[in-house]
């Protein structure tokens, strides 16, 4: 899942850069001598913003899609087909049918596939064997462009339920909102969903305006504006990605044999605004460099590693499970940790979630 964040942001990144070269373009056919390439600069800037618009939209499309494909298979890896959400099991025999009869298989986005494939994919699920394989087309199928609506129902249907509205309570939108509306402070409710509603509704109008008529000339966005825009798909998509990785978690990990919860000793810290807690004795090995997530009361999660590791006044590279820890133990993270929230470390690495170390 990482991957698809990853991928997003360079492509975030290669916009940015483009948007950052207009300016000098511009400048440098404003100032040329011949009347020929001045006359290009009109021209060119209702280009750039077909470009620029088409773009991003493009990429914002493909990591919904991505993502929400990439954990539906995750949970096809995890359960037996029978146990997939209802929802999503009715939508992948459908939209699978659907494939086959209208789908175009083997042109476009749907290259690479073809009839037998995705037969015999239908075919193990509905018999229940093991492994089996979904087709991801089906599975992440939408009739209409990705406004906010949309986005909740592509990943509803593979059980991740209200993703945007669980990402307006997220860091990355509130820290957006904070810096495009100039305010004091983020609001403890969360950027307004309307504000998620509009930013999307706004950029799918904008595409499609220019894939069918060609984009409006008196209504061009300017290099901030495009900034803007890139910089809230950037947080959206990030705080989507959170609440994603959240139930990957929570599901992954809620059969853990092993305890590995670590309970915050009431009354004290969480220090450092939050990056230093103060845990119970552990019920498993501790480690500096292990992965560790907190849920946020407010919803979504906060991920990363152990930093120290600190006892009885000294630091330490590890904690052995049943140590006495009379003061507790003190945990050094790398992210924000809400008062009295739970953590829960892995024993082993995830490098869906977390970058190598």
């Amino acid at each position: 899942m990482r991957s698809t964040l990853d991928e997003l942001n360079r492509e975030l990144d290669e916009l940015t850069a483009f948007v950052a070269s207009i300016g000098a373009v511009d400048g440098a056919l404003s100032g040329h001598g011949q009347a020929a390439a001045r006359q290009v600069v009109t021209v060119r800037r209702r280009f750039d913003n077909a470009a620029f618009t088409v773009a991003l939209y493009a990429s914002f499309e493909k990591y919904v899609e991505t993502l929400a494909a990439t954990f539906a298979s995750l949970e096809a890896r995890r359960v037996p087909y029978s146990e997939l959400p209802p929802k999503l099991q009715g939508k992948h025999l459908q939209r699978s049918a659907d494939l086959l009869s209208r789908g175009r298989l083997g042109e476009g986005r749907y290259a690479g596939l073809n009839a037998v494939g995705v037969v015999e994919n239908l075919f193990n699920c509905l018999k229940g064997h093991s492994p089996y394989a979904l087709n991801e087309a089906a599975v992440v199928w939408h009739d209409t462009n990705l406004r906010a609506g949309e986005v909740d129902a592509v990943f509803a249907d593979v059980g991740v339920n209200q993703v945007c509205t669980e990402a307006r309570r997220g860091d990355a939108l509130n820290d957006w909102h904070v810096a495009t509306q100039m305010l004091p402070v983020a609001s403890p409710e969360g950027v307004p969903r309307t504000v998620i509603d509009e930013r999307l509704s706004g950029l799918v109008e904008r595409r499609n305006q220019i894939a069918h008529r060609g984009g409006n000339p008196d209504d061009l966005l300017g290099a901030d504006a495009m900034n803007e825009t890139i910089a809230f798909i950037s947080a959206l998509s990030k705080d989507i990605f959170a609440t994603v990785v959240g139930c990957y978690l929570e599901r992954r990990h809620r059969g853990s044999p092993t305890p590995s919860r670590l309970e915050q000793l009431p009354n004290d810290g969480p220090f450092r605004n939050g990056t230093i807690v103060v845990v119970g004795p552990p019920p498993v090995r501790l480690f500096v460099g292990q992965p560790i997530y907190v849920t946020r009361p407010s919803g979504g999660v906060r991920w990363g590693r152990i930093q120290s590791l600190r006892m009885n006044d000294t630091d330490i590279d590890h904690v052995e499970p049943g140590t006495p820890a009379p003061q507790g133990v003190g945990v050094g993270l790398d992210f924000a940790c809400p008062r009295g929230a739970p953590l829960v470390v892995l024993s082993a690495e995830d490098d869906l979630v977390w970058a190598p170390r």
